[in-house]
């Protein structure tokens, strides 16, 4: 009971947000495009998929350096002995993920409702702006214009980000020495999601270059980087044939996994710089690494056509604002507790057999 209290407040938010999207889904009279449990299987399938990996990257190197004669055995039953107390609240934390993220792409199909008018051509003739009359495409495809490197783009940008994004909530959610961490990183996430990828997404409606040639009617502007793209089409993780996809499920309008158009801000770049902040809580090391994808995710948010390079600006602002305040909103929480801060320990204390746990940095 006290590890579901730790959690409660996350529960508190989805339980919020889920029917504000149910209201709002009644009063605009798109009943169809709410489905709270579209990501449910997929979701559940995925953390069981994280835990595995976790499992053999983690727990059975300690039984191997260990010398164990039955490694993966002793693996699962460490492994457990971590959980066990963390078992249910880990189940109902990873049924509110899979909810929160359903109702997401619910009110994300629901935007145009709200906002029919894009704002493409405004937002793109900013970012030329913003950078001294440069197209940043353009600025990006003189490195990064090559098949080799954009199919390694695709892959950090699509599987790689799904496996953060799944992952690392599960990774926190299984750890009681993280309740701390996990709180402020679920929290933040939320709020990015509410207040960036829907509120911020309403006001700012827009399609992205991908689909700049369909929403403005200029086939120019853009052209050059969808034909160079459509390379890749075909092939496992391509931008092109993903944004075909969800230009397809736009015009039929339909609520699919992952459908829903609107680009500014990037909710990819925002993740990115999430996992970036909660790393280096876990590890300087960890911390550093993500910050060298986020740098990558922003960069190839442009070159893959998904955004604008202001998207991408406005996500690393937004989210850092909201990681402050969500830390801000925890210490409040504990002062009016009037309980000790608790620490935010590195992951790699937990290989390191006794050692103490690091100072928690802001």
């Amino acid at each position: 009971m006290l590890e579901l209290r730790k959690d409660l407040p996350l529960h508190v938010l989805t339980f919020l947000y889920f029917l504000a999207a149910a209201a709002i889904s009644l009063m605009v009279g798109a009943v169809d495009r709410f489905a709270p449990t579209v990501y449910f299987s997929l979701w559940m399938k995925s953390a069981a998929l994280c835990l595995l990996i976790y499992l053999l990257v983690f727990e059975v190197p300690i039984s191997v350096v260990g010398r164990s004669r039955r490694p993966l055995s002793d693996a699962i039953i460490r492994l457990w002995g971590r959980i066990k107390l963390r078992a249910l609240p880990l189940l109902a934390l990873l049924i509110n993920l899979s909810i929160f993220y359903s109702v997401f792409t619910s009110v994300k199909n629901m935007l145009p409702i709200f906002a029919p008018e894009w704002r493409d051509l405004d937002i793109a003739n900013f970012s030329q702006l913003l950078h001294f009359g440069y197209v940043p495409w353009r600025l990006l495809q003189e490195i990064m214009g090559y098949p080799t490197v954009t199919r390694f783009v695709e892959f950090l940008y699509l599987p790689v980000w799904l496996l953060l994004l799944v992952g690392l909530p599960v990774l926190l959610a299984v750890r009681r020495d993280l309740a701390r961490l996990r709180v402020r990183y679920i929290l933040t996430m939320f709020l990015c999601f509410i207040m960036l990828g829907n509120i911020v997404a309403a006001l700012g409606m827009s399609g992205g270059p991908a689909f700049y040639a369909q929403i403005t009617g200029d086939q120019v502007r853009y052209g050059e980087l969808i034909d160079y793209l459509a390379f890749s089409s075909g092939l496992p993780f391509s931008a092109w044939d993903i944004q075909r996809y969800l230009w397809a499920c736009f015009e039929a309008d339909r609520l699919q996994l992952g459908s829903g158009i609107s680009a500014f801000p990037s909710l990819h770049v925002s993740m990115a710089t999430l996992f970036a902040l909660a790393g280096r809580h876990l590890s300087l090391r960890l911390g550093r690494l993500l910050m060298l994808y986020c740098v990558a995710i922003f960069l190839g948010s442009v070159h893959l056509g998904w955004h604008y390079a202001v998207d991408g600006y406005a996500s690393v602002l937004g989210t850092v604002v909201l990681w402050l305040l969500a830390g801000r909103v925890m210490r409040r929480s504990d002062s009016s507790k009037a309980a000790p801060a608790e620490e935010l320990p590195r992951i790699g204390q937990d290989i390191s057999v006794g050692s103490a746990p690091s100072a928690t940095r802001s």
